[in-house]
């Protein structure tokens, strides 16, 4: 398993024949975009401090392997290689071509990442979908890009809770079952406020609405068994080679 959001861990989803990236987004001090999920630098890197204090030069002399361990501290395989934190453009290279799934992290984010999208000669806008936890971070980039995911609390109270959709969104999304808005997929954990979000039910609603459920983060086989089971259609993972593998299986027993 390699770092998360690097180029490394890119390249082996194009390896392993993934459908698709998904990787974290901020923007550094000089607006530039970087794939990194935390707002400071310590849990990934070597470095101290905010993402966003630094500029990009600053911010890729740390080492982005410097902290991953895939046995709980015994070996740092990548620390030293020469891992650095990747800007946008970098990580959709290394993808080769893949849809990338953004999680905007930041207003600061969200707006360049506007910014990027709407930039002359952007043709590889077109493989972004633009997601996040926070609506107003988002915002402004899924204007732009015209492709999201749902909200988190859409999710929630559209496929889990329908009857409160009213109280949450307002008179215009009292139908019921409805998720609001242009989405084309819904990124969800199995379970969040202490309620299970995908279930065959929600997965079924969401079809109708011909929004495409996905799972995150699932890396044991018998739950992406059970999921597809239950339809979902796709499964976010940090070990994407074991979903394609239980993927041909299935394919191979149809």
């Amino acid at each position: 398993m390699a770092p998360e959001n690097t180029l490394p861990g890119f390249e082996h989803a194009v390896r392993v024949e993934a459908d698709a990236v998904e990787l974290d987004l901020h923007a550094s001090a000089d607006g530039e975009l970087v794939a990194i999920h935390d707002d400071t630098l310590q849990r990934t890197t070597d470095g101290q401090g905010e993402v966003e204090d630094l500029p990009l030069a600053a911010l890729q002399e740390f080492d982005a392997g410097y902290r991953h361990t895939p046995d709980r501290g015994r070996s740092f395989p990548y620390r030293g290689t020469g891992l650095r934190i990747p800007s946008l453009d970098e990580a959709l290279e290394a993808a080769a071509g893949l849809p990338a799934i953004v999680e905007v992290k930041t207003r600061r984010a969200g707006l360049a990442l506007a910014k990027w999208l709407a930039g002359p000669g952007r043709t590889r806008k077109d493989r972004v979908i633009v997601g996040g936890f926070h609506p107003p971070d988002v915002a402004p980039a899924a204007e732009v890009a015209g492709r999201r995911c749902a909200y988190p609390n859409e999710v929630l109270w559209s496929l889990v809770m329908p009857s409160a959709l009213g109280w949450v969104f307002g008179p215009s999304s009292r139908r019921r079952g409805r998720i609001p808005g242009q989405v084309e997929a819904a990124m969800v954990p199995e379970r969040a406020r202490g309620r299970r979000v995908v279930t065959p039910r929600g997965i079924a609603r969401a079809r109708k609405q011909g929004i495409g459920v996905y799972a995150w983060t699932v890396n044991n086989p018998d739950d992406m068994r059970r999921l597809f089971d239950w339809g979902v259609d796709g499964i976010i993972s940090d070990t994407p080679g074991r979903v394609r593998r239980i993927l041909d299986e299935r394919a191979a027993n149809t």
